[in-house]
């Protein structure tokens, strides 16, 4: 099947479409990738994508398989992980994080849910207009922030669903907005020598993922910010 371009939370993406260009949905979700002639592909729901506001005649073309080259994969497989290279134990601190955006620009909020051995924190940060992959960076930022002076050797495992944020942070992609937001989240991993930025499935029911989301939509909802702490029950 070919693929033709589309906007994907303010960025160009390629998606799988049928000969007429409209995109293949499958249990709801289309395929994309981020760069032309890439191997990695991604899922994201339908109304995800848009058209691009004012294509050029490539962005327009809908580009067959054989056009479409076997380029390397745009993420280098042994960067962006699901699974820890370092099972975590009982002093792990496990972070989620996510980003919810009511348009694209519009209304955003990010949601970190922290779970350390004896506590939990959960921050809904509503963070004006901006667009999905700046809620996505930002609580990034925001978990990294909340990480304290005496926790920064630990052991730490960073989940978040947004493939875009991996692949910009670790896995070499390079980006054409937000750099100095993501230049400032970079500059602060190297204070964590233990940390490992991981993809978990969004929208799958997974725990800890499904507080973030829902701490990000909170954010968006009440247009509000809030941080909560409280003991960890074993």
């Amino acid at each position: 099947m070919p693929w033709k371009a589309f906007e994907f939370r303010g960025d160009k993406v390629w998606v799988r479409v049928l000969a007429t260009g409209k995109p293949i949905v499958r249990r709801g979700l289309v395929e994309l990738r981020y760069k032309k002639g890439a191997t990695k592909s991604y899922r994201t729901p339908r109304e995800n994508i848009e058209d691009l506001p004012s294509p050029t005649e490539d962005e327009s073309a809908i580009i067959s398989d054989q056009e479409w080259g076997g380029g390397k994969a745009s993420t280098p497989a042994n960067k962006i992980r699901e699974q820890p290279k370092v099972a975590a134990d009982a002093d792990t601190i496990i972070i989620h994080t996510d980003g919810a955006c009511s348009g694209n620009p519009g209304p955003a909020g990010l949601g970190v849910h922290i779970v350390r051995p004896d506590s939990i924190t959960e921050i809904s940060e509503f963070i004006g207009d901006a667009t999905n992959n700046v809620a996505e960076l930002k609580a990034i930022l925001r978990a990294l922030e909340a990480i304290t002076d005496e926790e920064k050797e630990r052991r730490i495992h960073l989940y978040t669903d947004s493939g875009w944020s991996l692949g910009v942070l670790i896995g070499g992609w390079k980006a054409k907005k937000n750099v100095a937001l993501i230049e400032k989240i970079k500059t602060k991993l190297p204070e964590l020598p233990n940390i490992e930025l991981l993809k978990v499935k969004g929208h799958a029911g997974l725990e800890g993922n499904e507080e973030a989301d829902a701490l990000a939509t909170k954010a968006v909802r009440i247009e509000d910010s809030s941080i909560k702490q409280r003991p960890r029950r074993r």
